[in-house]
């Protein structure tokens, strides 16, 4: 059975090296080493990731999956889940923890080209092309998450 909880201290730590095994182990044609590299400075830069709210997926009390947002869950800023464990449904589940009671009308990602499959199926939408920044390639996703209403 997976269990989903919030992640602190030392198990944040552990859970960001744990994303930055899943980011090389799911590396492709778009990685470039200047992308690894500053993906690698963006885990390891606990100025940054302070700020993060992260959620494990933990089966037989063991990490399976991640997913952080920024601190009022309205940006993704890793989303990850082992290989071996992807296909069971671990994925849907963090996002069910950062979706359910979520505030915000919408909520926005920046997808590797492995990751905009997945989230399309989450019901993301690209909201521009692929772009690249500091070697780093990655499409802007969004998900509405409730209709605004609007006043007359």
């Amino acid at each position: 059975m997976i269990e989903i909880k919030q992640l602190l201290n030392k198990e944040k730590d552990e859970a960001l090296f744990f994303v930055k095994r899943v980011y090389i182990e799911s590396k492709d044609e778009s990685y470039t080493e200047q992308g690894i590299e500053t993906f690698s400075n963006f885990i390891d830069n606990k100025k940054i990731t302070k700020s993060f709210k992260v959620y494990g997926a933990f089966e037989n009390n063991v990490l399976q999956g991640v997913i952080a947002t920024d601190r009022r869950k309205r940006h993704i800023n890793l989303f990850f889940v082992d290989k071996n464990s992807q296909g069971k449904g671990i994925g849907k589940k963090l996002m069910k923890i950062i979706t359910d009671n979520n505030e915000n009308s919408y909520m926005t990602v920046n997808s590797s080209r492995y990751g905009v499959p997945i989230y399309e199926k989450l019901g993301f939408v690209k909201t521009e092309d692929e772009k690249e920044q500091d070697g780093l390639r990655f499409t802007p996703m969004k998900l509405i998450l409730k209709n605004e209403t609007v006043e007359k």
